[in-house]
């Protein structure tokens, strides 16, 4: 069990706070790791063009704890935002240390 306060201790530690909305009321804030995906690739090439790749300022990896439940967010009624910043949720998936979740990671995008 003491492997499963590992991750909460290192996100509440260095992650940021977002926050999920429910009708425009707080139902949850948690820490969680948020940083821009860039594509080595050349299929974003409206992004900016940085050392690692190209940076699209929209997409991000998102790296939360296990425990709280993003499969409920639809943008609409439930929605997930950083500071100001609402995100969608692209896509996300549980990763397990042996039948135990440990951490979610998911792809999200920037709505404007």
């Amino acid at each position: 069990m003491v492997i499963n306060k590992a991750p909460k201790a290192l996100f509440k530690k260095s992650g940021v706070t977002l926050i999920i909305k429910k009708d425009g009321e707080v139902t949850t804030s948690f820490n969680a790791f948020l940083q821009p995906l860039r594509y080595k690739n050349k299929i974003y090439l409206r992004g900016v063009a940085t050392e690692l790749g190209y940076d699209s300022l929209k997409k991000y990896l998102l790296i939360s704890p296990a425990d709280v439940d993003l499969s409920a967010i639809n943008g609409t009624s439930v929605a997930l935002f950083f500071g100001d910043k609402h995100l969608s949720i692209d896509h996300s998936e549980k990763v397990y240390l042996g039948k135990s979740p440990y951490y979610t990671w998911s792809i999200v995008s920037k709505e404007e």
